[in-house]
């Protein structure tokens, strides 16, 4: 009778432990696992390093890769950084056929942001201050001028925003933008390309 009576009470309970929250260093957990250190000196969470993972994967998922924190983005297939880097091109005045300045009054099309890591371009935005709509060129280049990216855009608008670009580059490329319209005169053009560091 004790027996089919622990049985019982297991099988009761058994749904309760599977969906429960765990909590190491604390006894009242927030999510499904939390780890509270703030008592002690030992790091809340060690992730060891690894190589790429590449297989089972899932979006959302972390990893140590050398020694850069990595997620996996499930809609790109491909590890990218958790954090992002900015690269800002602008122009004061009219952009008819122009390179846009990168990083203050550079305008030449052979040089631009040089990238130091293999990388995803993962957002683009732009803006013209007045003028006609025009199109916009971004374009990442090697040391021999060959473009991995060649990309164009229309200011509709004046305006262009892409959350869901996904352009890669690699380390030694430079990325420039220019606008492509001889017909049109646009004003005071500014571009911002968000980047990600990519395995």
């Amino acid at each position: 009778m004790k027996g089919a009576l622990l049985k019982l009470l297991i099988l009761l309970l058994l749904p309760f432990f599977a969906y429960a929250q765990v909590g190491v260093g604390t006894l009242t957990p927030n999510g499904m696992l939390t780890v509270d250190a703030s008592s002690g000196t030992t790091a809340a969470l060690e992730l060891v390093a690894q190589a790429t993972p590449t297989t089972n994967l899932a979006n959302g998922q972390l990893a140590v890769i050398g020694n850069t924190l990595y997620m996996y983005d499930g809609s790109r297939s491909k590890w990218l950084t958790v954090e992002s880097t900015a690269i800002q091109f602008g122009r004061d005045g009219s952009v008819d056929n122009d390179n846009l300045h990168y990083g203050g009054n550079l305008t030449s099309g052979t040089a631009g942001a040089l990238m130091p890591l293999n990388g995803t371009i993962v957002a683009i935005s732009a803006m013209g201050g007045s003028g006609d709509d025009t199109n916009i060129n971004i374009r990442a280049r090697d040391a021999t001028n060959t473009n991995s990216v060649n990309e164009t855009f229309a200011l509709s608008g004046l305006r262009y925003i892409d959350t869901a670009a996904n352009f890669d580059f690699d380390a030694g490329d430079y990325i420039t933008a220019r606008g492509r319209d001889t017909s049109t005169i646009t004003d005071n053009v500014t571009v911002i390309i968000w980047v990600k560091w990519r395995q």
